[in-house]
């Protein structure tokens, strides 16, 4: 018997671990909504018996003050792993009874507690207690999860089939009972004599020897027992809310033993093919733990279709997003986290304007794509410049020049003295530039801002800014980049200390004025000359 239970036991844990895999898996699969899993069900009924001591046609038996209407009641608290597996944890309490009489509407039930070896009728009755652990099956969902996703709108059921099955254990004390008022003579056929309504003692043909013993167990009871309970349930329920169902269920407990009923057919075979049943058909009331939120429901009650169509939905929805560029900037919009970008924008991988200097502006606006570091800018991307000395603010160390004033690169104020200044005994500056590059390099801002200062204390004179190039490259593309040099010397002047730009000329000698030619590095400038 420990054999057989533990057997059991083992069996219905590995079913139950085969189908905890998806213990999430349709948790969630609609978006819009939060599916829970956890009920507790109340459960009230009529017990029935199928031993040997009982009315073997389908009415119930209630004679000489006995009746096989017994109530029952049951407790279930259910977790659902999807919506269509979920385990489910048992407890029912009830009464049994079974009556052995003499009419009976059924030819099989006639007289049948003869055919036991009982010399007139019987009955039998215990209380019974039953818990366990089931595996649950939502039988509605299973059928349609293999329908096709083809249903637009959606349905909303009302209507549910289940069944569980699993293992538990059954306590019970049975004890059996001469029927009253059926003139059953006392002692007759019994080792030993009783009264009416006493407990039967071992049971004999009548008419035989003590020695003919036939059946009965433990002198007509049971005792206090535990035995092995396998239940089988089907159950049909109504939605009537969010949080509650309606339903009917049906449990049918198949005992390991024969014992059920206080009588056992074969005493040399306690545990046969033959062992007892019961079952208990009641009325169910579920309560679904959802909470006060609108947005979740129990997922008994999802409809598997319209989950795998809200699947291929959202399945579509991506390979659209990602064959679609709905700005036109070339990022499709899957990936475009700035998915409305300006036309003419250029962007980076991510669908987001280029923004080269990091001042807020993009790029395809921004009228200087250089900004300094930190610099506040205007809506076309200039740097402020409240003094107006031609030095962003960010980087003028004094931000409030007078207007006009000559100012260094950090936009400090030159002091100059014009009142005796002349031509005489300056030197122009020579500018030197790296390789293939046209930006005027920091170093030369001094000899920039000197020759600025000249220029602003001698009104008449004008200058020739003429760039060169080293030997290398073609003729045209030198010309090219010694005029781009020329204007890079013109553009700081004018830019950051207000000289006229009418007062400066430019012009390109590409590669013919090397200074010296196996020194490219002197050769990779701008000459400044004074005009006559």
């Amino acid at each position: 018997m420990k054999s057989t239970k533990l057997f059991l036991a083992s069996a219905l844990f590995f079913l139950v671990l085969s189908y905890c895999a998806p213990v999430k898996a349709q948790m969630m699969q609609d978006p819009k909504k939060y599916y829970k899993g956890t009920s507790v069900t109340l459960r009230g009924g009529i017990t029935s018996a199928y031993t040997d001591i009982r009315t073997f046609d389908f009415a119930r038996v209630s004679t000489g003050g006995k009746s096989e209407w017994k109530p029952g009641f049951g407790l279930s608290l259910n977790q659902m792993f999807s919506s269509v597996f979920g385990i489910q944890a048992n407890l029912n309490y009830g009464k049994l009874l079974g009556i052995s009489n003499v009419d009976s509407t059924s030819k099989e039930d006639e007289n049948i507690y003869q055919k036991l070896g009982f010399p007139a009728p019987v009955y039998f009755e215990t209380n019974v207690l039953n818990y366990g652990l089931n595996m649950y099956v939502n039988l509605s969902n299973l059928a349609m999860s293999l329908k096709k996703a083809n249903q637009k709108p959606k349905s909303s059921r009302k209507v549910g089939f289940y069944t569980a099955f699993g293992i538990g254990m059954l306590h019970f004390d049975s004890k059996i009972f001469d029927l009253p008022g059926d003139n059953l003579t006392p002692g007759a056929g019994l080792n030993g004599s009783i009264g009416d309504g006493e407990a039967y003692d071992s049971l004999f043909y009548i008419g035989k020897t003590n020695n003919s013993q036939i059946g009965g167990y433990l002198r007509g009871y049971s005792g206090k027992v535990i035995e092995v309970d396998m239940p089988l349930s089907f159950g049909v329920k109504y939605k009537i809310s969010r949080s509650f169902d309606i339903g009917i269920q049906n449990d049918m407990h198949y005992v390991i033993t024969d014992k059920l009923d206080g009588y056992v057919h074969d005493l040399n075979n306690v545990v046969k093919k033959a062992n007892d049943k019961w079952m208990l058909t009641s009325l169910a009331l579920t309560y679904k733990i959802v909470g006060k939120d609108e947005n979740k429901d129990y997922i008994e009650w999802m409809d598997p279709t319209e989950t795998m169509y809200d699947e291929y939905q959202l399945l579509a929805d991506k390979m659209r997003k990602m064959t679609t560029d709905s700005d036109n900037d070339g990022v499709a919009d899957i990936f475009d986290k700035e998915p409305n970008t300006t036309s003419g924008n250029k962007v980076d991988g991510s669908g987001v304007s280029m923004d080269v200097d990091g001042d807020g502006v993009a790029d395809s606006k921004d009228s200087d794509l250089f900004s300094p570091k930190g610099a506040t800018v205007d809506a076309d991307g200039k740097p402020n410049d409240a003094d107006g000395d031609g030095v962003a603010d960010v980087n003028d160390k004094e931000p409030n020049s007078k207007s006009g004033a000559l100012v260094n690169y950090q936009g400090k104020t030159i002091k100059q003295d014009f009142t005796t200044a002349s031509t005489a005994g300056f030197i122009t500056p020579t500018i030197y530039f790296d390789l293939n590059k046209s930006e005027v390099k920091g170093m030369y801002y001094p000899e920039l801002s000197e020759l600025a200062k000249y220029m602003k204390g001698n009104a008449s004179v004008k200058i020739n800014v003429i760039g060169n190039c080293d030997e290398r490259g073609s003729e045209g593309y030198n010309n090219n980049l010694g005029m781009n040099r020329a204007n890079a010397v013109k553009g700081f002047l004018v830019k950051y200390y207000g000289i006229d730009g009418e007062r400066i000329s430019t012009s390109s000698q590409g590669k013919k004025s090397p200074l010296l030619k196996s020194d490219y590095n002197v050769n990779r400038r701008v000459d400044v000359e004074i005009s006559k």
